[in-house]
């Protein structure tokens, strides 16, 4: 990736042109609004404040980078500085210390990836989304990208980083909520199920970050398209009540039962 020639312009949502979903769009628009990090390509700005926040990006860009490809240990600012191809001056400006880079860069990965995601939703038909459950898929694409691996990476290291767990932590439990705020908007078809979805989309992301975790392992493509048709089965059964899920503190046999009565 040429890390200089950044896009200058904030990257858009695509949208659906199916004028009954313009509500959902503007909802979720909304929300990923409120996840975008300060100070990334302020409008209306003057030029010097447009050229810090490019340089911004430019960093963060190339954290993501090294974060992806060489891991969290390798990850220094003196590689983030020469892959960006800023001066050590100009990153200390920006940030000042590693941790503050860290913690910029862990908010601008989820954000990326939560936008990504959304878009990916977004462009899906009604049939696409509801009857073949196609956004395990697109879901499944958004995991391969570097934004989601700089940002497992600094989730896996910060279980025995203490430092790198004081940064994290806080940021990915903030962020974990709002995966089910943007899921109610691009699922419509969820929001009178929600207690459903939470449990749901914790299934998921477990089956996921296992995939994520062992996909240079298996090396498989076609045992991975077999799973997440498994995934988006069951996903399906369970949105429809085929498939027994229990609400939070009830076990699966009290689940069931309920539901036979």
């Amino acid at each position: 990736m040429d890390f200089v020639n950044v896009k200058k312009k904030r990257s858009r949502l695509v949208e659906n042109p199916r004028g009954s979903e313009k509500p959902m769009r503007k909802a979720a628009d909304d929300a990923i609004s409120k996840l975008e990090p300060e100070g990334l390509l302020p409008e209306g700005e003057g030029w010097q404040q447009r050229k810090s926040s490019e340089t911004r990006i430019v960093i963060l860009e190339a954290t993501i980078e090294c974060l992806a490809r060489y891991g969290y240990a390798r990850t220094t600012t003196q590689l983030i500085a020469k892959i960006a191809k800023v001066s050590r001056g100009a990153m200390i400006h920006h940030y000042a210390t590693k941790q503050e880079l860290i913690a910029a860069v862990t908010e601008y990965a989820f954000y990326k990836h939560m936008e990504r995601f959304s878009r990916a939703i977004r462009a899906l038909s009604d049939e696409e989304r509801i009857d073949r459950n196609a956004g395990i898929e697109a879901d499944w694409r958004v995991c391969l990208s570097r934004e989601y691996k700089a940002y497992f990476e600094l989730h896996v290291a910060a279980r025995t980083d203490e430092e790198l767990n004081r940064i994290f932590m806080p940021c990915a439990i903030r962020h974990d909520q709002a995966w089910t705020e943007e899921l109610l908007h691009v699922f419509p078809e969820w929001r009178d199920k929600r207690d459903k979805l939470i449990l749901t989309r914790k299934f998921v992301r477990a089956a996921l970050a296992g995939m994520v975790l062992h996909h240079d392992i298996w090396d498989d493509p076609e045992a991975e398209s077999s799973l997440l048709r498994m995934i988006a089965s069951a996903v399906k059964q369970i949105r429809e009540g085929d498939l027994a899920a229990s609400s939070p503190g009830e076990t699966v046999p009290a689940a069931r039962k309920r539901r036979r009565a």
